[in-house]
């Protein structure tokens, strides 16, 4: 059984794992360093290596980006986590407010409800996170129902080429809705699997004046329903 990595090696990955979203353009110094409290230079130095990362800086960074211990394992390592009985289990934040039909896209805050998740399932998601679907939201119904949780992979690479086969969380006009959608051209195209439902986005979105992650927002890869809840 492989050991575990050490906290070390683990802080070197999350800096790793930092600058591949600031390059990916998901992530910004300054924004990272105004969520942080920390100064930009100060964080431009961490993700450079002119400066280590602290501990206390590394868990406050994951706590607040909701990164998985997962997204800093390699798949033996994950393995062998499991075999132990170790790290079975991480927590997920849940984004305040509801999602789609319309509504404000949900918040990230400092104080949000988290949930346990077992580690394989979240293994390759990047900064998962779970919404509640709005009551009103049916633009997918019968496959997502109005009151049910969705875990969103936030991922860019899945965010920048999205597919029909799959349902994305998106956001229109500050607005959030519920969606199969697939870049053609210079547009983004979007389609609902219930017709009938007038608050779903339809038709191409010119992608000439803005990019296609400022849109969609993450990709459904589960959703959890009470079954006790009447619809």
């Amino acid at each position: 059984m492989l050991d575990p990595p050490s906290l070390r090696v683990l802080v070197a990955r999350l800096v790793r794992y930092l600058n591949e979203r600031v390059h990916g353009g998901d992530l910004t110094e300054r924004g990272l360093a105004r969520l942080t409290g920390y100064s930009q230079p100060h964080i431009h130095n961490v993700l450079k290596g002119a400066r280590a990362m602290r501990i206390e800086l590394a868990d406050h960074i994951m706590a607040l980006l909701g990164i998985p211990l997962s997204a800093l394992l390699t798949q033996n390592e994950i393995a062998g986590q499991e075999a132990s009985g170790a790290g079975m289990v991480l927590p997920v934040p849940i984004l305040e407010g509801p999602l789609g039909a319309g509504a404000p896209f949900p918040r990230e805050t400092v104080s949000m409800e988290r949930r346990l998740f077992p580690s394989a399932q979240l293994d390759g998601l990047i900064r998962p996170v779970l919404a509640r679907v709005h009551p009103r939201e049916r633009s997918m119904w019968p496959v997502i129902w109005p009151g049910d949780f969705v875990l969103l992979d936030r991922s860019p690479k899945v965010r920048r080429k999205p597919l029909f086969e799959h349902v994305y969380a998106i956001t229109r006009a500050g607005k959030s809705y519920l969606c199969r959608c697939r870049v053609v051209g210079r547009a983004l195209v979007m389609v609902v699997d219930n017709s009938r439902e007038v608050r779903g986005p339809s038709g191409p979105l010119s992608l000439s004046n803005r990019g296609v992650l400022d849109i969609v927002q993450g990709r459904i890869v589960w959703l959890g329903r009470d079954l006790s809840e009447e619809v």
